[in-house]
């Protein structure tokens, strides 16, 4: 049987995995080799982790803990801000992991003493979209680990721009 308990482990599982793949991904990679540019139509990779920070931010939220990155950074991540640029301000990486880092460790802090009640909650602030407006906490963190996941596959291309011709998982 599959229960709630169950599925939390396997989400904390998850977001491990997750977090190591992100700071595989960038080791040995400077600030200047996140970013830089596809050829083609897609986000530079310092875009990509503040928009994994921006919304380990919405993970917080989703259980009720205090987000980290500040409101004027968050919104240069967020879904359709504008693309970093040659010219645009960005956030250091290093702060960028920091964030990303720092958030996991709050999340599995507070999860540690959720109980089924709380996580089954349908908490009428920290909606990211409307359709998470009847979704459970945890079902809010599902959902937005997903979205980690799709992102983090990204990082894999945006290493390889970088010029290190390797492989994280072989």
């Amino acid at each position: 049987m599959n229960t709630l308990q169950n599925q939390v482990e396997e989400w904390i599982g998850t977001l491990n995995t997750n977090q190591w793949l992100i700071d595989k991904q960038l080791e040995g990679l400077s600030h200047d080799d996140t970013l830089l540019e596809l050829p083609f139509r897609g986000n530079r990779m310092n875009w990509v982790v503040g928009h994994l920070a921006e919304h380990r931010d919405w993970m917080l939220r989703a259980v009720d803990c205090t987000t980290l990155m500040p409101a004027k950074e968050a919104m240069m991540y967020r879904r359709g801000s504008d693309p970093l640029t040659d010219d645009s301000p960005a956030v250091p990486i290093e702060t960028l992991l920091g964030y990303l880092s720092q958030a996991k460790m709050c999340i599995l802090l507070r999860l540690e003493s959720a109980d089924k009640a709380f996580l089954s909650e349908k908490p009428t602030t920290g909606i990211l979209l409307e359709s998470h407006r009847d979704k459970t906490r945890f079902q809010r963190l599902a959902g937005l680990l997903w979205h980690e996941t799709y992102h983090i596959g990204q990082l894999e291309i945006l290493r390889q721009l970088a010029g290190t011709d390797d492989a994280i998982l072989k």
